[in-house]
């Protein structure tokens, strides 16, 4: 798939993306660029603000659709033409934008980085295009379409494993997400911690603190309104012996963070039983802790694992391109 030959005519790709997800959309680019592409990006939903995000949110998708369409078709295909048009999440299509796009490009794929319960928008549109593919087991075989895993975004690193924390715990509120912190904590006490817990905006603080006042007071000094610089994030999952992986509820992919912590060395500790599905997560680098597991058992396979160096693997944005394509 790589264009090593530079005489070999460019491809274009009109990669249609969330801009606002942290860097990602960064890391398909180049990854696209690097496998022959020319690529321009339009975001999977306008407006691009705050209103497009509450449309999103509250699932207003006849009024999200519209002016999703109106924006893509007069920016990105009236008069234009792609050899590729490649969809990741796309909650503001709609099935006459698909249409459209085919006067664009004879060929779209499309992936789910959500589940269908989470991301419900593309349920409208996924079998008008010519592929269509998720990150979810459960979505992969309740729709029959291909599961495609995602990858990390850090570059090979073939230095020693160096353990700074027993555990970091990098994360965005929400769900559950602070229970589950808390519950990993009081069963592995007396580990070096290092905890960076994310609130979106104040609105969110106000409603995660209602659901939790007396963890968030607890973790008061460890929530932040800023993410965590992206080197520094790098460089603590680089030096954490384990790191936690918190799924949410209606979701049963692979996260990124579990490819990143195979990609540093860095075992996990999850609530995702979905893991045990690759044969990339084993009882050897990942920890299951959820509520099918009691405490001690979960203690116990710390305790059995928490020494060991694990193999660094990596799986990069080009990898998940090639078997997306495909």
């Amino acid at each position: 798939m790589t264009d090593s030959d530079p005489a070999k005519k460019r491809r274009k790709v009109l990669l249609i993306f969330p801009m606002s997800f942290y860097s990602f959309v960064d890391q398909i680019q180049t990854a696209l660029s690097t496998a022959g592409y020319d690529v321009v990006t339009a975001d999977h939903e306008y407006p691009m603000n705050v209103v497009g995000k509450i449309l999103g949110n509250l699932r207003i998708f006849w009024l999200l659709s519209i002016i999703t369409e109106r924006v893509i078709y007069r920016n990105y295909i009236s008069d234009r033409h792609y050899d590729l048009v490649l969809v990741v999440k796309g909650r503001g299509l709609s099935r006459r934008l698909i249409e459209k796009l085919r006067q664009a490009a004879p060929r779209i794929v499309a992936y789910n980085f959500d589940s269908f319960a989470y991301n419900p928008g593309p349920l409208r549109w996924y079998k008008d295009v010519d592929k269509y593919c998720t990150f979810d087991y459960v979505d992969s075989e309740k729709y029959s379409i291909p599961l495609v895993e995602l990858y990390s975004s850090i570059p090979s690193d073939e230095t020693p494993k160096r353990s700074i924390y027993d555990i970091s715990a990098i994360l965005r509120n929400h769900s559950n997400r602070l229970k589950y912190l808390d519950a990993v904590l009081n069963v592995l006490s007396g580990a070096k911690t290092f905890i960076y817990i994310l609130e979106l905006n104040k609105i969110t603080f106000v409603l995660n603190f209602l659901r939790n006042p007396f963890l968030y007071i607890k973790y008061w000094s460890n929530i932040h309104f800023r993410p965590l610089p992206y080197d520094k994030y790098v460089s603590v999952l680089q030096n954490s012996n384990f790191t936690l992986d918190y799924a949410h509820p209606k979701q049963s992919g692979i996260t990124i963070r579990c490819f990143e912590a195979l990609n540093t060395g860095t075992k996990i500790i999850t609530n995702n039983g979905f893991v045990r599905r690759s044969s990339l997560f084993t009882d050897r680098n990942t920890v299951i802790f959820d509520e099918k597991r009691s405490s001690q058992e979960a203690r116990a396979q710390f305790e059995s694992i928490k020494d060991s160096v694990v193999m660094k693997r990596q799986r990069s944005a080009l990898d998940f391109l090639q078997d997306l394509l495909a």
